[in-house]
């Protein structure tokens, strides 16, 4: 039985069994390693209460925001790549931990997104702003924050001009990239092609998410069920392809797609096709989601509909990957009521002479 002997600040515990006394820092729960009531005892055990009391004071601060967000169920259950997307903005942050949480308004925010742009560009500066947003949300409900100062804070626009970093293919890349692919990457991009299914998904694909004539998978952003007919020009692919033991696509050698090896093979064959004149720069298999939604748009397709077949909780995103769609169809009924009709300006009935 071990007996327990109450001391001010210091939990000390007696075991029988060895004869040896084991001190802690009543506070911590650390160890004191020294023997008890030595100079070296009093020395550590000062250290360590000095070490837990510094601690406590950096409850107030910045860096223990980012702790307890860490530890929330809204980052721990999130998908391992963004959470690895999060930890860079961590990383980026990490200077800032010792800071007290009051100084985080609005100003502070805005000061830090324009410091992230300048060295890093659009792209992070506008997730910079979305971490600390999703932090300060739970810092709210934990009682660290009274509100969110990231509310309002815009994000950095896209310059006029600047390249859109997604684009649709057109028909005629599609064509001319499908055909020069090797065996091991056709079937992946025969997949995004058609459906527009996320290079992540298509890599993560295992063997029995084609069966039957129907493509089925739960997409990794957002967990959503997908289940829809196989295209005919898939399914040919798909069946003229050897049998992997556990995923449905995998690399010359056998083993599943790598992200890394997946980029890498597809950047020979794109340099190659641009050389050639066959298709423009800047094309990325996540531009072929955004093409058929696009193409999903101008035959009139809904935003629900769309959303279902790109594997999508909610339609929020449609807009964006379909917007050349739409300006098309906006522009085709504007022309029209323009210059169709048996009157208006420049057609029949306006006036002119026969």
């Amino acid at each position: 039985m071990t007996t327990r002997m109450p001391l001010r600040g210091v939990k000390r515990f007696f075991e029988p069994k060895s004869g040896k006394t084991y001190a802690y820092h009543r506070a911590s729960g650390t160890r004191i390693k020294a023997e008890w009531g030595t100079p070296a005892f009093a020395i550590e055990l000062d250290q360590v209460d000095r070490a837990w009391r510094a601690k406590k004071v950096q409850d107030g601060t910045f860096g223990h925001l980012i702790d307890q967000y860490r530890a929330a169920p809204e980052f721990t259950q999130l998908k391992p790549r963004t959470r690895a997307d999060y930890e860079k903005v961590f990383a980026y942050l990490e200077p800032l931990r010792a800071m007290p949480l009051d100084r985080l308004d609005r100003p502070f925010v805005v000061g830090l997104r324009n410091k992230a742009h300048a060295k890093h560009k659009r792209r992070f500066a506008n997730y910079v702003v979305q971490v600390l947003s999703r932090m300060c949300k739970i810092g709210i409900g934990l009682g660290l924050l009274k509100e969110n100062p990231v509310e309002h804070v815009e994000k950095v626009r896209k310059v006029t001009g600047e390249k859109n970093l997604n684009r649709p293919w057109t028909l005629a890349e599609r064509d001319a990239v499908l055909a020069a692919l090797p065996a091991p990457l056709r079937g992946p991009f025969a997949m995004m092609r058609y459906l527009g299914v996320r290079l992540g998904d298509v890599r993560g694909m295992r063997r029995d998410a084609y069966q039957d004539g129907m493509i089925s998978f739960v997409t990794g952003k957002g967990a959503v069920d997908v289940t829809v007919p196989c295209p005919e020009p898939l399914a040919r692919i798909l069946d003229a392809q050897p049998a992997h033991g556990t995923h449905l696509f995998s690399s010359s050698d056998g083993s599943p797609w790598s992200e890394g090896g997946f980029h890498a093979s597809w950047r020979r064959v794109r340099v190659k096709l641009e050389e050639k004149g066959a298709i423009k720069p800047g094309l990325t298999p996540h531009g072929l989601r955004h093409s058929v939604a696009t193409d999903l748009r101008e035959l009139g397709k809904t935003d629900r509909e769309i959303a279902d077949i790109l594997g999508q909780k909610t339609t929020y995103a449609v807009p964006t990957y379909a917007r050349n769609a739409d300006m098309r169809r906006s522009n085709k009924r504007v022309i029209d009521d323009l210059y169709g009709g048996k009157k208006g300006p420049g057609g029949e009935g306006d006036g002119a002479d026969p």
